[in-house]
This record gives structure tokens, C-alpha cells and sequence, in this order.
């Protein structure tokens, strides 16, 4: 008598566990997307964050302009772009 009431607890747990299966996935794959999401704004705002640094620098140059190439050539090896 014990044996079979102990064999349907472990059908009804299978079941149980079976039916929470697809719902676990569906909530993995919900929270793996919004990881990835933070992970691309967080790579935009760093890009962001050095454009506006680049632009602070190029603006306290002295030159602002480049009138020949050998001069254009020395500045992009100095500071890059």
C-alpha cells in the first residue's frame, strides 16, 4: 500500500515538473535577453563617452586646420582620428 502511494507522489512530482519545464525557459530566455540588451547599451555608452572625450580634445587643439597632407599625416599619428 505504501509503494503505490509513493509511486503516485512521484508521477504527480514528474507531472508537476514537466508542466514547469516550458515556463522556466521561456523565463530563462526572457532574462538572457535583457542581459544581452545592458551588455549592447552598455558598449554604446562607453562608445558615446570616448566620441564625446575625442571631440572635448580635438576642440583644445591648437591647430584646426591642416593644409597639407604631411601635416594631416602627423596629426592622425599624434592623436588619430
Amino acid at each position: 500500500m505504501l509503494s503505490l502511494l509513493t509511486g503516485k507522489i512521484k508521477i504527480v512530482a514528474m507531472g508537476m515538473l514537466a508542466a514547469l519545464l516550458p515556463i522556466l525557459y521561456i523565463l530563462g530566455r526572457k532574462d538572457g535577453t535583457k542581459l544581452n540588451e545592458n551588455k549592447y547599451i552598455k558598449h554604446d555608452l562607453e562608445q558615446e563617452i570616448a566620441k564625446s572625450e575625442f571631440y572635448k580634445s580635438m576642440e583644445s587643439d591648437e591647430i584646426t586646420s591642416v593644409d597639407t597632407r604631411d601635416e594631416l599625416v602627423t596629426r592622425l599619428r599624434d592623436k588619430g582620428l
